[in-house]
């Protein structure tokens, strides 16, 4: 639960296999972003926005950013899946999507859960088709769920 992690989990994921990062985006598409989700992201995840955009490597794609964000396509998009879930699925104001485990599951950063450093939970959900309902809690911040699964894919290369 800490900065260090993020930090070690962004090193390491270009060591992963197909990396791929969007790149840095502007403070004003992050001002815009905040703004269509009704709070601000946290410092963890507006350094993810701002130098990183999105992420992807071997078989993971990071929820993210761009610069056609608000009117690009659900898969991988931050801001058009959190929208289009809130209004379609009554997903929770403070639930921003982050990881689609494929089975239906997907990760979601929690900002109704604030640790000390003002980082959301990670949470793990589904829509049972009434309502969102949570499975478990991943991890208490934004670094340490990247860093589990940039170590998993790297152990796995």
């Amino acid at each position: 639960m800490s900065y260090y992690n993020f930090q070690k989990a962004m090193e390491l994921a270009t060591q992963c296999q197909y990396y791929q990062a969007g790149g840095r985006q502007s403070d004003d598409l992050i001002k815009r972003v905040e703004e269509a989700y009704g709070f601000k992201v946290s410092p963890q995840h507006h350094e993810y926005f701002k130098n990183y955009g999105y992420l992807i490597f071997f078989g993971t794609e990071i929820y993210g950013i761009y610069n056609e964000v608000f009117e690009g396509i659900y898969a991988g998009n931050a801001v058009v899946a959190t929208l289009q879930d809130r209004e379609e699925y009554d997903l929770p104001r403070e639930w921003v999507p982050l990881y689609d485990y494929d089975d239906g599951y997907k990760a979601y950063l929690n900002y109704a859960h604030l640790n000390a450093e003002n980082e959301p939970r990670v949470i793990m959900a589904i829509f049972t088709g009434e309502e969102y309902e949570v499975d478990e809690i991943i991890s208490e911040d934004l670094g340490d769920f990247l860093l589990e699964l940039v170590e998993q894919q790297l152990e796995e290369q």
